[in-house]
């Protein structure tokens, strides 16, 4: 009777007795499936345990933050993009449509400035991309330094994400919905035609304001709806995908309600955080409380966001060209990276027309940048500008000791007149009421990247848990 465990033509000298025989040495090099009990080992055969001399070479695999910062490195050049966009070369109208045409003229209006515009823009960005802002939020980011109570912090930590995905309200229903039609166009007839009533109603839920009534909703057909016809087709593509994300989102919804929301600000306001007994405000008092926040006021007036992502979402839907598609796909990859839980740096866009010359400038503030040397932590500013035909330039502002400093890197034409543009820099500082300190403008060499304007950011890649799976 044939060995059914064996091959039918057995490998010469293979013998099963022998093999057992022989003994196993864990650090054999010829052998690659032995476990070492001394090494923690990963099936790829990568380890985690360090040995004399690992600390001087370079890591040996990726964590979170690592993956991140090569994202950074490999974003796509927004300036670039910015310039094409708003530079005679896309102003055309071969392949754009007719009503994109008008949404790009409106744009590029927009971005004709005078300096009160372009002050008007700045403070918006600054406004809303804080959410927690005010006299409020500052009181409660006092009382979480201050407690040595877990539970008052994670209470605190709790609100805050409840204020958090209550202001993204608007922007979550919105993404909802859109998911949802998304839906409709990744099943079979027979499914999306259920799904688009479902659609439907839940667009004018949204218009109507019924938030208990747009989760019923979502629990009660779109789920069981989608949750059947993956079980029934075994299709784990898109749709499912989707219902992932519109998961997600529900969460964040039902999360960011108004009175579950008012009960927890009440919670907190019985441990004395704020400086008045404000449990005699009714429910309607503290959401308009609420709804009156920096932030809230900001993204309701940040024109510059709107008017950025309905010309994406027109042009990337087909009624653009493929040049000003790939444009714009580039400031959007730019833009997330820009703006991803991984970057602890407030990012700000400036793009605008100054008289007949488009420019474009981004801007990282870290305003907590540690000096050391038991010196106070104080504000230091990357600036990263174009401009239409001169050139880009690199600003690094740097304040200390009362003093401003900065080091500007700039085309070879405008650092041929160094000492004239350091004064003019200098006489700017003292008319803004700012000692000037150390001014340095010189050619730039190589452009100034975030690791060297920021190095202390960067030190947790050696000393963090690496968490990436």
């Amino acid at each position: 009777m044939p060995e059914i465990l064996r091959p039918t033509n057995p490998v010469p000298n293979y013998d099963n007795a022998g093999a057992r025989s022989q003994p196993i040495t864990p650090r054999d090099t010829n052998i690659q499936n032995v476990v070492d009990p001394t090494r923690v080992t990963r099936a790829d055969q990568r380890t985690e345990q360090q040995q004399p001399g690992d600390a001087a070479k370079a890591m040996r695999f990726e964590s979170n933050f690592l993956t991140f910062l090569q994202r950074l490195r490999n974003a796509p050049d927004s300036a670039v993009a910015f310039l094409q966009l708003m530079g005679r070369g896309l102003q055309v109208s071969s392949g754009i449509s007719e009503g994109l045409a008008v949404e790009m003229a409106q744009f590029l209006e927009y971005m004709q400035m005078d300096e009160a515009g372009l002050l008007e823009m700045l403070k918006n960005q600054l406004q809303s991309s804080s959410r927690f802002g005010g006299a409020l939020f500052s009181a409660l980011r006092t009382a979480y330094n201050r407690s040595n109570s877990e539970m008052l912090r994670t209470e605190i930590l709790q609100f805050l994400r409840q204020y958090s995905d209550y202001s993204s309200t608007e922007h979550l229903e919105g993404r909802m919905v859109r998911t949802l039609y998304d839906m409709t166009q990744s099943l079979p007839s027979h499914w999306s035609s259920r799904l688009l009533d479902t659609a439907a109603q839940m667009e004018n839920g949204v218009a109507a304001g019924d938030r208990q009534g747009n989760l019923q909703l979502l629990r009660d057909q779109v789920f069981p709806l989608i949750s059947n016809y993956v079980s029934t087709t075994h299709d784990h593509g898109r749709a499912r995908t989707l219902l992932s994300m519109l998961t997600l989102d529900m969460v964040r919804y039902e999360n960011g309600g108004e009175q579950e929301m008012v009960t927890a600000f009440r919670h907190l306001n019985s441990y004395g955080i704020f400086p008045e007994d404000l449990n005699k405000l009714s429910d309607e008092d503290i959401l308009r409380l609420l709804k009156g926040t920096e932030f809230s006021k900001a993204s309701s007036s940040d024109r510059f966001a709107d008017h950025l992502a309905q010309l994406t979402g027109r042009a990337l839907g087909g009624e653009a060209n493929m040049q000003m598609q790939e444009a714009l796909r580039n400031i959007m990859a730019s833009i997330l990276v820009n703006e991803s839980v991984y970057m602890p740096l407030r990012h700000l866009l400036l793009p605008f027309q100054w008289e007949d010359k488009a420019v474009f400038s981004e801007m990282w503030v870290d305003p907590d940048e540690d000096k050391g040397s038991g010196q106070a932590p104080s504000p230091r500013i990357l600036i990263k500008m174009d401009i239409e035909g001169l050139g880009a330039f690199d600003l690094l502002i740097d304040n200390g000791g009362g003093r401003t400093s900065m080091n500007v890197s700039c085309p070879e034409s405008v650092a041929a007149h160094s000492g004239e543009v350091s004064r003019s820099l200098g006489d700017i500082l003292e008319r803004n009421g700012l000692r000037a300190g150390d001014i340095r403008v010189g050619p730039m060499r190589k452009a100034v990247n975030i690791s060297d304007a920021f190095p202390k950011l960067f030190e947790r890649v050696m000393t963090g848990v690496d968490v990436k799976v």
